[in-house]
Formats: C-alpha cells, structure tokens, sequence
C-alpha cells in the first residue's frame, strides 16, 4: 500500500497490526464451510487476502525491528476499511483490543491503588491515559484533555480525515471505552463532536464518574 503525503507523523505499527488482525477475523466465517459458494467467495474477503496477510507480516517485522509506521500509511489503511458496509464493526473491535491492551500495561499494584483513590485522581489518571491512546491512534494531532467535563479533544484527527461518515473515529471510541473498562471504571464515552460532520474537532466525553 502506497502511503499518501498528506498526514504527517509516526506510530507504532502494532496499531496497524491490530487493525488488519480485526479486519481479518471479521472476513474469517465462524465455520469453515466446503461448499463451492464458500470457495467461490472467499477471494473477495480482503482480510483473508494474502496483501493483507503481507502486510500483516510487514508491520509485525517492523514491530520486531522496533521501527515506526508513517501516519500517512495508517490513513491509507482507514480509507481502505471505511469503504467496507461493516466498517464500523473493524474500527470498533480493533479500538477494543488496542484500548484493552494499553490498559493492561499498567503495573497490577499501581491499578489496585487507583481503584481505591478519590474519583478526582481516578479522573485525571484516565484522562492521562486517554490522551496517549488518542496520541497512538492520531499522531500529530492537537489533543487536548479537559478535568472538568471530564474530555478528550483531537483536533485534525486522522481516523476523521480517512472517513466522512464518522465511522473510523470508532476505533477511538472503542479504544477510550475499553481502556475505561480495563481501568475499573464503568463511565460510558460519547462522541459528539466530529470534524467529520464539519465540527471544530473531534471531542470524546467520558461521564457518570463515580465519587
């Protein structure tokens, strides 16, 4: 896949990685059926396609080697899953394992300890975390987070650039609300602004925090 000049930046290409591994097991049927319809269909299932298995194993050799992805590369990839019907299905299941797993980095003593603080630290400790998931997924973007909503804010944010109907920020969504989850706390978040929709920028709202 060529990358574009149109974003500039870099990422980890486990991003990249975990998108096309959800593209993949969305497009992989629950049983492997052996008549001549299946046979005939699965070449048009892109995640199953050996481009995607290629680049699969591109990313995960640049990981290995410890090299970064360019943001123009991952905006070709987000264009290319956001022409698909089930689009919003891909972005939402890899945001849920790319929030789940940056969660889980958090050392077990330092979570216990979280869990028992005062929502007020509970809030700035999820933003902070917040802002870094949205860092991984937008870089050079203008994030800022707000204490007091509490929120997320993304200006040029690169799954809105890659998809006008809004459904590539899924991954975004689904990422804070896992990330949310892993880290105790059951506050659902809202999208509710989208520069795709022609809004300033893209703004994620984490609320009903508990005292």
């Amino acid at each position: 896949m060529k990358p574009t000049a149109e974003i500039d930046g870099w990422l980890n290409p486990s991003v990249a990685l975990v998108l096309l591994e959800s593209l993949r097991d969305v497009d992989t049927p629950a049983e492997v059926l052996e008549d001549e319809a299946f046979r005939i269909s699965l070449p048009r299932r892109l995640g199953l396609s050996d481009v995607i298995d290629g680049q699969m194993r591109r990313y995960a050799d640049m990981r290995k080697r410890r090299r970064q992805l360019e943001a123009s590369e991952f905006l070709d990839l987000l264009r290319l899953i956001a022409r698909r019907p089930d689009a919003r299905m891909v972005f939402e299941a890899a945001g849920d394992r790319l929030g789940s797993e940056y969660a889980s980095r958090t050392p077990r003593a330092a979570g216990i300890a979280r869990r028992l603080a005062p929502a007020s630290f509970r809030r700035r400790s999820l933003l902070r975390h917040l802002r870094r998931v949205a860092e991984s997924l937008s870089p050079g973007s203008a994030i800022s987070a707000d204490r007091g909503d509490p929120s997320i804010s993304v200006a040029h944010c690169l799954p809105a650039v890659a998809d006008n109907s809004g459904s590539a920020c899924g991954i975004i969504t689904a990422a804070f609300t896992a990330c949310a989850h892993a880290m105790g706390e059951s506050a659902p978040v809202h999208h509710p602004s989208c520069e795709s929709r022609g809004d300033d920028s893209c703004l994620w709202e984490v609320t009903a925090f508990d005292q």
